[in-house]
């Protein structure tokens, strides 16, 4: 049978009926188009059936390159569907780690705070019960310790006058509580604590029991130096021994001198507590 478009021959009906439906070259000559077209997604050939299109598909390279790249896309997106997840929970671990650490340090200032908080009851109670245990500064025992200065204490100035304070008269008499205004806390003879700011009032106490002691001592010591008064090292001595006699006097009626706040801080340095 012929077809009667182009003159192609057929042996039936039913081929010549499909080469009329389907066949571009005859459809151009009538100015049609194929009623259904099936195009390739990888090189965009069109084709009348879908088992031609299949058959192509089968051979085609672009087709196949576009199966990689479409597999390639999944692979990425699985990959960073994976990392998002990983990154979010590195986050979540990172947040609790983060709220586990100010936990911790919240306790650790608790704590601290309690141990200073402890340190500090522990050394106000102390001083509280040095405080209470201390034995009263009397005149009597000011005086019965003067047989303990030396002319060696007196040498070295307020450092050794400190020194003598602190192993006989003052030994375990009195507490520095504040170094920077020198307060010292003492009994006196009722028993009563007294709180002296510059050591004011124990001072005077001390001075005037070692007034004539040290008098006498100095006196002593310079005559045996009168000899040797040549010497300008024996001179600078006697003169030293005198002004220290001057600063006892004047210490013994409550005056502060440069020497009595270089005694005062000896004594205070050695007894504080705070």
């Amino acid at each position: 049978m012929k077809c009667q478009y182009c003159g192609n021959e057929f042996s039936s009906k039913t081929n010549l009926n499909s080469h009329q439906k389907r066949a571009k070259y005859c459809l151009k000559l009538r100015g049609k188009t194929a009623e259904k077209v099936y195009k390739c997604d990888g090189c965009g050939k069109t084709f009348s059936r879908q088992y031609h299109l299949t058959r192509h598909q089968q051979t085609c390279n672009s087709n196949s390159k576009v199966c990689e790249l479409e597999n390639l896309v999944l692979k990425l997106t699985t990959e960073l569907d994976e990392f998002k997840f990983k990154l979010n929970e590195k986050e979540r671990q990172a947040e609790e780690l983060k709220t586990h650490i100010k936990e911790l340090e919240k306790q650790m200032q608790e704590i601290a705070l309690k141990a200073v908080s402890r340190s500090i009851t522990t050394n106000k109670t102390q001083i509280n019960n040095y405080i209470q245990n201390m034995q009263p500064v009397t005149n009597e025992h000011l005086i019965d310790n003067v047989q303990h200065l030396t002319i060696d204490h007196i040498k070295k100035g307020p450092e050794g006058y400190a020194q003598y304070a602190l192993e006989y008269p003052l030994k375990d008499r009195l507490l520095c509580v504040d170094y920077a205004r020198r307060k010292v806390k003492f009994k006196d003879k009722e028993g009563k604590i007294i709180t002296d700011p510059e050591m004011t009032s124990l001072a005077t106490k001390f001075f005037s029991s070692i007034k004539e002691k040290n008098k006498e001592l100095i006196c002593k010591s310079a005559n045996e130096l009168k000899e040797r008064l040549g010497d300008d090292n024996i001179m600078d001595t006697v003169v030293k021994l005198f002004d220290y006699k001057a600063a006892i006097e004047r210490g013994s009626v409550g005056e502060k001198t440069d020497f009595h706040h270089d005694f005062v801080r000896q004594v205070c340095s050695q007894t504080i507590k705070e």
